[in-house]
């Protein structure tokens, strides 16, 4: 008997889109406190003249894009698939994700170029208002890395990654100018702040260089890196009826949705076998691996004009 289903019945197999309602409500939090205080910081640092501040201001910007551009991603990845993208929309948040980091790259040597011409040309600095911004972004950046940290625990995001890696960063400019600050009433040395400055812009190139990496790698559709290629093959082999495994893909869709495709050749012609097989290789692959989404494709030596020549191809 021929069934008809809608087109959206094709898509069943996995759900390939993420309802994220802790990530959705941790980055709308995020987002309002930011933007309000990278107001209160851009004004506190042109009023001080401090590059830290204003350095850092331009930093909680970036958080205020990066968090509307996740907001995005997250409302795309929930969406379901469609003939069309069947994959969803979930490499959006990769994308976000890969742009956060390319953002946190450009800002940190933006800073640098800045401290290194504020070494050149100094300029005299307000310390108490200074202080006083520096003080009440620590406890902002507190909250929001707090918030962030405990939102990352209940759900797995690239995006959450990348914001929290935007906070970490705020959060340690945060306690570095107090520190300057500090240094600065103590010495009088003008060059703590850019110094400081540089040492603020190589942290932050490093998370973003960690979330760019990361990004690339899920871009280029790379064997996740929790995973042994030849380990899942071997295991595969074992299986009954199993002669070899070729034709093997193994990539990631999202930050935690992997998929396989490989061709099984199996010493049987018997359809019963090979439906059987498939059910034991999936469980294999779903309960050791956690991959839910597996396509394999059975053959035969000689039904599929298997022969020597055929694997002399994948030896050379």
């Amino acid at each position: 008997m021929v069934r008809n289903y809608s087109r959206n019945y094709y898509f069943h197999h996995v759900e390939h889109r993420k309802v994220q309602q802790s990530s959705k409500r941790t980055l709308w939090a995020s987002l309002i406190i930011t933007l309000i205080f990278t107001i209160v910081e851009f004004v506190g640092g042109l009023v001080s003249n401090s590059l830290a501040l204003l350095s850092d201001s331009f930093h909680m910007l970036s958080d205020v894009l990066a968090l509307g551009l996740s907001m995005l991603a997250i409302y795309f990845a929930s969406k379901a698939p469609t003939d069309r993208f069947t994959y969803g929309y979930l490499r959006l948040e990769v994308i976000a994700a890969f742009l956060n980091g390319l953002a946190l790259v450009v800002i940190s040597l933006w800073i640098f170029y800045e401290a290194i011409m504020r070494i050149i040309f100094p300029k005299p600095i307000e310390d108490g208002i200074m202080l006083v911004v520096a003080i009440i972004g620590l406890i902002v950046n507190i909250v929001l890395t707090w918030l962030l940290y405990n939102s990352l625990k209940s759900e797995d995001n690239i995006n959450i990654q990348s914001a929290l890696w935007h906070f970490f960063g705020d959060l340690l400019n945060s306690v570095g100018v107090i520190v300057a600050v500090v240094l600065i009433k103590l010495t009088g040395i003008q060059l703590i702040d850019p110094i400081l400055s540089i040492v603020i812009s190589a942290i932050l190139l490093n998370g973003g260089y960690k979330i760019l990496k990361n990004a690339w790698l899920i871009l280029m559709a790379s064997v996740p890196e929790e995973l042994d290629v030849d380990q899942i093959i071997s295991d595969m082999k074992k299986a009954y009826q199993v002669i070899d495994v070729h034709e093997f893909h193994l990539w990631s869709v999202t930050s935690d949705q992997y998929s396989l495709s490989a061709h099984v050749v199996l010493d049987s012609k018997s359809s019963q076998d090979a439906y059987q097989i498939i059910n034991q290789l999936e469980h294999l692959l779903k309960s050791k691996y956690g991959l839910h989404h597996t396509t394999l494709q059975i053959e035969h030596l000689d039904l599929n004009h298997l022969d020597e020549n055929y694997f002399e191809q994948f030896e050379q």
